[in-house]
């Protein structure tokens, strides 16, 4: 059956051909009325994570007399896994999870009031677009875990949606790719495409070259997502001088350029590098908190308190990133992997990013070592209760993609451990199809042997100690991942008989010295 279904277990039924030919006709009434009011068109390609609020956002945007000053399509593909987000966003509700009180005022406000953001999965609005922000997945493949040199791009889908934009946008259109893309993508793989394409329909490419720009978001999908999106600094560059101008034009509008201002570049080559290279400092950071975690273990000192003395060195060390469970989402994961395979292969270089690769490497196996953490009580994990408390990549936040919890999960049921799941922000987890989230906490923890608190969700942070014993009916194994229970409580729970361990916490022996 063709149904799509919602992550809170909602059915949807995809269109047919019928509802399609009449979608495209709403669609062209829609555009006419919008341009009647003076408003541009925008076509946000992707309505994941990034695009669905990037897209309310652009719809948000007014004049100073308070006019909206674009109406905006949302385009996503009307396949089972996606589809449910278009009936979901026209509700005016949105179709991410997130602890940001800003995100469901936003969809309401631009959906239902303003009428100015509304989704579909008719190609049409591609066809009525003035501007495409392409916010499409774009993955680094990873073959074997733990060997991130021999990762590589996979850019098939992309590949098909510059495909879809050159089919169908008007020459004069700007096409803003704001996905993260290995650099020399607009050059060497958006702008062969979308000539190819303008030439099959007979468009001269010489009076009219397509209008390719590249400005990358640097969202941050918890507390402050629209912020991180509206309120943040922007890098941006373009394919031509007019793809330039046009990007500046449009990002002046969107973003808070007046507390925020642009950084121009002098070609997509550079603002395409400055975001895999951005998130390759973050990864290798972290890679380097997560080497001296174990040995602060070793020799009984607490990380957390050494990061906090070395970040007082204000301007220069206050960056220092925390270790952790290990290192998820969908950037830092794989934009070293996309620099390292387009140095290579886009541009053809015989040399290697090693330090950004190998700090892939330390982060994609750093949850191996909070089963060692456990192993040091329970040698055999065999049938050994496991209440893993967090599967989201971050804090307050429903995001799944390459949370490393997964990679925690599924090697404790390598060695045949009993493992129960809890996160408040995440109904179902399709990466994970195996494994069903408890709804309530003491379903998860319930007769529970080890306790790991994976994700700093504030839910978990506020859980007293006696309350989790009780919930547990017995005094588990805790492990702490990332500095998310104070001294305080860990002395609680030492002195309730429990054994607590943590990442970087080689101190809580002493505690109770």
């Amino acid at each position: 059956m063709n149904r799509s279904i919602a992550p809170d277990g909602s059915e949807y039924f995809l269109p047919n051909s019928q509802e399609t030919v009449a979608e495209d006709k709403k669609i062209e009434e829609i555009t006419i009325a919008e341009r009647q009011k003076g408003r541009k068109i925008v076509t946000v390609q992707g309505l994941g994570f990034v695009g669905c609020v990037m897209a309310a956002v652009v719809a948000n945007a007014e004049t100073e007399t308070g006019e909206p000053i674009y109406f905006v399509h949302g385009h996503q593909r009307d396949s089972k896994r996606s589809y449910w987000k278009i009936p979901v966003i026209n509700s005016g509700k949105s179709p991410v999870n997130s602890s940001d009180p800003k995100i469901p005022v936003l969809f309401e406000k631009c959906v239902k009031e303003k009428k100015t953001f509304r989704a579909t999965w008719s190609e049409k609005v591609y066809e009525e677009a003035d501007i495409v922000v392409v916010d499409i997945q774009l993955d680094a493949i990873k073959p074997a875990f733990g060997e991130a040199e021999k990762g590589y791009c996979d850019l098939y889908a992309f590949r098909e949606g510059m495909k879809t934009l050159g089919r169908h946008i008007k020459p004069e259109c700007l096409i803003l790719v704001e996905t993260t893309v290995p650099p020399g993508t607009c050059e060497q793989v958006v702008k062969p495409i979308i000539e190819e394409e303008y030439k099959k329909r007979g468009i001269n490419i010489q009076s009219n070259p397509p209008l390719i720009a590249h400005s990358y978001e640097r969202v941050m999908p918890g507390e402050n997502y629209v912020a991180s999106i509206r309120d943040f600094w922007r890098v941006y560059s373009g394919v031509n001088q007019k793809s330039k101008e046009l990007a500046r034009e449009f990002l002046s509008q969107v973003i808070n350029v007046k507390k925020y201002p642009l950084t121009e570049l002098e070609n997509t080559n550079s603002s395409e590098m400055a975001k895999v290279m951005e998130n390759s400092y973050r990864a290798t950071n972290i890679a380097l908190t997560l080497e001296w975690a174990r040995f602060a273990e070793k020799i009984g000192v607490d990380i957390f308190k050494v990061r906090e003395a070395i970040r007082k060195r204000k301007g220069t060390h206050d960056n220092l990133l925390r270790p952790s469970l290990g290192v998820g989402g969908y950037c830092l994961t794989k934009d070293p992997v996309l620099a390292n395979w387009a140095l290579k292969e886009i541009f053809q270089i015989n040399d290697s990013l090693n330090v950004a690769i190998n700090s892939v490497n330390i982060n994609d196996t750093m949850p191996l070592h909070t089963i060692d953490l456990i192993k040091e009580k329970y040698e055999n994990l065999k049938d050994v209760k496991v209440a893993v408390l967090g599967v989201s990549y971050l804090q307050n936040l429903g995001d799944t993609r390459h949370s490393p919890s997964k990679i925690l999960i599924k090697n404790l049921k390598e060695y045949w451990a009993e493992v129960k799941v809890h996160d408040p922000y995440v109904k179902s987890w399709p990466e994970m199809e195996d494994i069903d989230i408890e709804e309530k906490i003491e379903d998860a923890v319930a007769e529970a042997e080890v306790v790991v608190f994976a994700v700093g969700h504030d839910e978990y942070k506020q859980l007293e100690p006696k309350e989790l014993i009780e919930k547990c009916s017995c005094t588990p194994l805790i492990i702490d991942c990332s500095n998310f229970i104070s001294d305080a409580k860990i002395i609680e729970y030492l002195n309730l008989g429990c054994q607590v361990k943590g990442v970087g916490k080689g101190h809580i022996d002493n505690l109770t010295k």
